[in-house]
């Protein structure tokens, strides 16, 4: 019995690389590119969430949410730096640094900041943003993540990711929700604090934090005002293009399963309509292709349109280094001054 195949080169055909990417793009052709009406998204959106949080999974963090401030010192003229552990859950903390005004005479708003892939909370790009945003007047909170600084169990950083990664996928806890459930729990801990307005708390990140600041956002509506950095393109883009080129992203660290029979990030994006949303992606970075941020960019105009809020939701390329600088920086401050000032909606 014959078949008439025509066969492609034989890296072609027997790539597993390519057999997935075809599965792939199957799964996005299928899924919505845009909703006519605020109702079909509102019922397109609460399928979404369902699926996020039960996949993430986003749960009820038990025992109370509390700080121990572990050091607490003046930074220059104007500012105090504190380092404080944050109860997560059952003993165990989430190292953190605090950067607020000195002599700051009523609650303010407050900001997530949220280190890429190998980043620590106190790496100098990320205390830059951190000093950056507590001169405004915010109080700005930076936050560790598994396998680094403080929370690094082993000295190779890829090695401790994967372990942390694999040990989730046996428990049910992807490390995307990992981080969400980090950033749940300092934002517990924020509402706590006298100097912040727990209704003014907002969230950004760099790279793989950008990714941790927009799904947390999405799951949470707390998030008041969110600005992803060099971190927007989809899963299509990132399968389909990257992983062609450069190799892809590392590890399967940003991954969630089975999520492309549901919705691709540009649909998690747009869960976070109509609350004010900056999107800053830098031109000549290869991690997160354009075609992806495009597609990012469109979905999320057309929903935040549908709520008639298309004056907060801004999308930019910029020419800058891949880390928390300018002109990001003083872009990411004064979204978070308009949107998180008193009384902003």
């Amino acid at each position: 019995m014959s078949h008439n195949f025509d066969f492609p080169q034989n890296v072609m055909r027997y790539s597993k690389l390519r057999y997935l990417q075809n599965r792939v793009t199957q799964c996005v052709r299928a899924l919505p590119e845009s909703f006519a009406e605020l109702s079909d998204w509102e019922s397109y959106r609460t399928q979404l969430l369902g699926f996020l949080r039960e996949r993430l999974p986003v749960w009820e963090l038990g025992g109370e949410r509390f700080g121990r401030v572990v050091t607490s010192a003046p930074l220059g003229s104007d500012l105090v730096l504190e380092s404080v552990d944050v109860h997560f859950e059952d003993g165990f903390f989430v190292p953190v640094q605090v950067y607020r005004l000195a002599d700051a005479s009523a609650p303010s708003g407050a900001v997530l900041v949220c280190p890429g892939y190998g980043q620590r909370k106190n790496d100098a790009d990320v205390a830059d943003i951190g000093m950056a945003l507590a001169r405004s007047g915010l109080v700005a909170v930076t936050v560790e993540y598994g396998g680094t600084g403080e929370c690094a169990d082993r000295p190779d950083l890829d090695t401790n990711v994967n372990n942390i990664c694999a040990a989730g996928e046996l428990v049910g806890i992807t490390n995307v929700g990992l981080r969400v459930m980090t950033n749940i729990a300092v934002l517990e801990y924020l509402k706590t604090r006298r100097e912040v307005d727990a209704q003014r708390i907002g969230i950004t990140g760099l790279c793989q934090g950008s990714m941790s600041a927009f799904v947390s956002a999405a799951v949470c509506e707390e998030l008041r005002a969110v600005a992803p950095l060099c971190g927007a393109t989809n899963y299509e883009a990132i399968i389909n293009e990257y992983c062609n080129r450069q190799g892809g992203w590392s590890g399967i660290s940003m991954y969630v399963f089975d999520m492309l029979k549901v919705a691709d990030l540009q649909h998690v994006f747009a869960l976070i309509a109509p609350r004010p949303l900056l999107v800053q992606n830098d031109i000549i970075d290869l991690h997160w292709p354009a075609s992806g941020f495009e597609k990012v960019k469109n979905l999320a105009a057309n929903v935040y349109d549908l709520y008639g809020a298309g004056d907060k939701c801004a999308f930019k390329y910029e020419h800058g280094p891949h880390l928390f600088a300018e002109p990001y920086i003083t872009n990411i401050v004064a979204w978070m001054s308009e949107h998180l000032r008193e009384h902003a909606s």
